[in-house]
Parts: C-alpha cells; structure tokens; sequence
C-alpha cells in the first residue's frame, strides 16, 4: 500500500497507542480552540496526535473534513515515519536523512481514476476554501492561514520544487502567499517576467516523510519529488492536476491538494503571523503574490493538517535541515561528526560537533553553516534577540577562572563575555507569539479530554528535540 497520512497513522497505532487521540466535540479551529487545546497540553509535556472528527470550517459548519494536528512533534514519530529504530539517536537520523536525500527515488504516474485524491473534485464556482477547517493560530494573526508544502515547477527545466510558505486566507479561492526569496520566489518572478501565471499546488495532509522530505535544503536543481521519494523509500505517486494537466502534476496519496496559479504583476497585503521563532511575524507586501485557487481534490474522509508554527519550530523540518547543514559543514571539514539544531525556538542555533584535526577547522566548519540558510528559552533569546556587534561584550582577563577550566591559559585569570539578550527599550519590538488568554481560559482540557485518556498520554520530553 502507497505511503500515506493514513498508513502513518496505522504505524502510530501499533507502535504508540496512547499518544494518538481523537477529540469527538465541536472545536472552532478559526476561534483559536485548537490553539488553546494544543498549547494546554503542551505545558503539560503531552504531545499526542490529535484528530478533530468534528472541526467547523471557516464557513462555521461541521463538514466532510477532520483536522489533524501534532503529527511529526516529536523525535519518536519522526522515528516511526522514517522506518527507524526507537533507540537512534539525533545524529544518527540525521545521517539517514543524508542517506535519503543521496538515494533519490523518481516518482510514478498513476491515472486520475487510481488516486485517491481525486475521489473529490471541485472547480471554477465550486471552489470554496472555506469548507476546510483552516486554524487561526495566535493572537494579532491577520487571518486563517495555511502553512504547508506548496508545489511550483520550474519553467525552463521543468524541475519540481517544494517549499513551506505562510498563506493568508484572503476568499473563497484566493490566498497571499508570502514568498522568502529562494527557490519558489525565482520560480515565481521567471514567469511574471514573462508575464505568465505560475502554476501552483499545496499539499494538505500526506505523510510526514512527504513533508520532511520537502524541506531539502539542496541545489534549485535537485527535483524535490526525487527527495521526497528517498524519504518515502519508495516512488512518490503523482496524477495530472485538474488545472493545468501533466504540467503540474500533484501526489495522489495526499489528503487534500489545493490548486491554481500565482498570478503576475500584483502583489497583496499579508500578515502579521506568528511565525516559527515564536515572534508575530510583520504585515508583508512586495513579496507576497496573488494565489487564485482553482480546483479543490481531496480523499474521502479528508483530514486537514495543520501546525501551530512556534510549537517546537516544526521539529519534522528541523531534520532535514541538520542533514543539510551537515552536508554543507562536512564540505568544508571532514572531521564534522554531528551538527545539532538545538532546542526549542532552535532555527537560528546551530551546534557542530567535529574530530578538530587543525586549528582552522571549527572556523571552516562555522563559516560553512553560517553560508547556509538562515534547548532553552535562553538559546532562543540568543537566538532572535542578539546582533553579536550590538549586544556582545567581551571583557580583558581580569576575572578569577575556575582552576578546573582547561582553556586556561593563566594559571587563574580569565577574560568575560557579556550578552545582552533582553528586549530593547528604544525601539518597537516585535511581541511573542500566543494563544489569546481568554481562549485559553475559555478551553478546558477535561471538556474535549476525558481523564482517563489523558492520563494515558505519556509525557515527552523529547518534544522539542533537546
């Protein structure tokens, strides 16, 4: 049987039953219950998977679609959905993802009439997306929004690229897409240069391989669906989409896929949203295009997957990218063992771990990590809060050290370093992202969790991937 969000979920079943659970009353993922629901749990150090079977849409009803939240949360999931051991440790599936990503398998066709995703079709007025039960995820939010796997192709070789965007909800077939200048974006400019829509897709659910394997963070060459069938370990099933034929192909095993076209020479006020380091990520414009939705495909039972962005920094992408920058750091070193994104808020902290065979090489190594792309609530504080020129002191050796301390050089004496990482005072400062507080007053655990299955969720500390 294909991989899919299905068969993942089947796996958890056998290998993790209580850390999957169903919520069976009416929850509003666009009033912030799932939100609240989530973040209550958290603070408990309960990460279950979550599936809503009764979720209303934006259109307020109760539909044909679930909501599935907490999929790939934490490190024994990620585990489960790449075919590891419970005992591997983080560098060793680090490793196997550059063994995935090295070993790409090319994706198959099947016709429309085998693909699950097309056991539900909808286009031109039929389109409404506000029949899915899209969350608003925290406070000061500019609206619901959709943040998964989108799918462009480029336009002269023909290589398919996958990427993760922030996407506002603006109608019933248009969204903003925000677009950091990378791989999408190039994509997106090609043809607006030549005055030519972008043809477009987004994946709403599918197994977390798919989604960690679209978080490859190689050369524009590279055609994600090769990567992401490495991961899968097995060919990424695909099948025309109902816009634009065998030029946008879309998987057929995925939950939901929505479609349409990036439309050129316009441009679209998104934001603000509460973005993967756990700040409210401003209003954005002059990258975010126009993304007309034209056609709706989705399973039978659909379930809708969402992420709450600062919830752990996505912890299913921190992965790959450690893969990635162990690739880029092992250019540049060979002695590089592990490279650790570590901790929660983590996507700026980077760790390298290495057999030093000369004194150069921990500068090789980091000088190749910070060419790349961009544990604690204090890692995170270093991370978003600190300009090292503005906020970084470094004091002569005038201080006693500690006579253990081999770096020593003086037999006592010892030189200081000073961080400042609190919020500035003297200029505006972007708040920290949160589920309002009269939402999380107003959602009690025990009214949508019974005691008893809550008590059987275990606790994870490994969550946040410390």
């Amino acid at each position: 049987m294909p991989k899919s969000l299905r068969t993942f979920l089947d796996d958890c079943r056998r290998e993790i039953p209580n850390e999957i659970i169903h919520i069976n009353k009416e929850v509003n993922p666009s009033h912030y219950d799932v939100t609240a629901i989530i973040k209550h749990l958290g603070a408990m150090k309960k990460f279950p998977i979550i599936i809503f079977d009764k979720p209303l849409n934006l259109n307020r009803r109760v539909g044909d679609m679930k909501l599935v939240m907490n999929c790939e949360i934490s490190q024994r999931k990620a585990q489960i959905a790449l075919g590891l051991p419970k005992e591997s440790t983080r560098p060793q599936m680090a490793e196997r993802c550059l063994e995935m990503e090295e070993h790409r398998i090319p994706p198959t066709v099947v016709d429309k009439k085998e693909a699950p995703v097309k056991e539900n079709v909808k286009v031109g007025r039929e389109v409404d997306l506000y029949e899915i039960p899209i969350m608003r995820h925290h406070e000061m939010d500019g609206g619901p929004y959709i943040v998964l796997s989108t799918i462009t192709r480029d336009r002269k070789s023909k290589i398919y690229n996958c990427s993760y965007h922030r996407m506002e909800v603006k109608s019933k077939n248009t969204t903003a897409c925000y677009a950091s200048p990378r791989h999408l974006w190039k994509i997106y400019r090609d043809h607006e240069d030549n005055n030519l829509e972008t043809p477009v897709a987004t994946v709403l659910g599918h197994h977390p391989a798919y989604h960690m394997g679209a978080c490859y963070s190689g050369p524009f060459e590279v055609s994600e669906y090769d990567v992401i069938g490495g991961y899968l370990g097995e060919p990424l099933r695909l099948t025309p989409s109902e816009t634009w034929g065998e030029d946008l192909m879309i998987p057929a095993d995925a939950e939901i896929v929505i479609e349409g076209a990036l439309i050129p020479g316009k441009r679209i006020v998104e934001g603000p949203f509460g973005e993967a380091p756990g700040y409210l990520g401003p209003q954005r414009y002059t990258t975010c295009a126009i993304y007309e939705v034209r056609a709706i495909n989705y399973r039978k039972g659909a379930m809708y997957q969402s992420v709450i962005t600062p919830e752990g920094d996505k912890p299913w992408m921190d992965l790959p990218r450690e893969g990635a920058y162990l690739r880029r750091c092992r250019e540049a070193v060979p002695g590089v063992t592990a490279v650790c994104k570590q901790g929660r808020h983590a996507h700026y902290n980077v760790f390298i771990s290495m057999k030093k065979m000369s004194e150069g090489d921990p500068g090789r190594a980091a000088a190749a990590a910070l060419t790349f792309v961009n544990p604690t609530d204090i890692l995170w504080a270093f991370a978003t809060r600190v300009q090292p020129h503005r906020q970084v002191s470094i004091l002569q050796p005038l201080f006693r050290g500690n006579f253990l301390d081999p770096s020593l050089v003086d037999e006592i004496k010892t030189s200081g370093m000073i961080v400042d990482a609190t919020r500035p005072l003297d200029r505006p400062f972007s708040p920290v992202s949160k589920c309002p507080d009269d939402a999380m007053q107003r959602i009690k655990l025990e009214d949508f969790i019974p005691g008893e299955v809550l008590q059987h969720i275990p606790t994870d500390r490994t969550s946040y991937w410390c």
